[in-house]
């Protein structure tokens, strides 16, 4: 499997945990949910795919700059995940990362 394919299947995971979504935040969901270093050609390739999905009309535009996947892309998300539990596992592991945020930024300005 390639890095591309790699990626590709990542982000369409990504976007489905977290939709609607902007690229940027796909790409932070990206990195928080497996763990990986932001790194620029790792930010450039993720760039690539969501251009490709663009004009592929595989992602919808629900508002300028952000996007949701359509139908057939859920669907083949959904055939890479697992089971539907891996998308709530990953939604409540970003959820607790922005909690713990949250707590650190509200002490500093309470």
């Amino acid at each position: 499997m390639s890095k591309k394919h790699t990626v590709y299947e990542k982000y369409l995971l990504a976007l489905r945990v977290i939709q609607p979504a902007r690229v940027q935040d796909i790409f932070n969901a990206y990195c928080e949910i497996w763990g990986e270093e932001p790194a620029e050609s790792l930010k450039t390739l993720v760039y690539e795919i969501h251009d490709e999905m663009k004009s592929r009309e595989r992602i919808m535009s629900v508002r300028r700059g952000t996007y949701i996947l359509n139908a057939k892309e859920m669907v083949r998300a959904g055939q890479v995940l697992e089971n539907e539990r891996s998308a709530d596992n990953a939604r409540l592991f970003l959820m607790k990362e922005q909690r713990i945020k949250y707590a650190k930024r509200a002490r500093r300005h309470g």
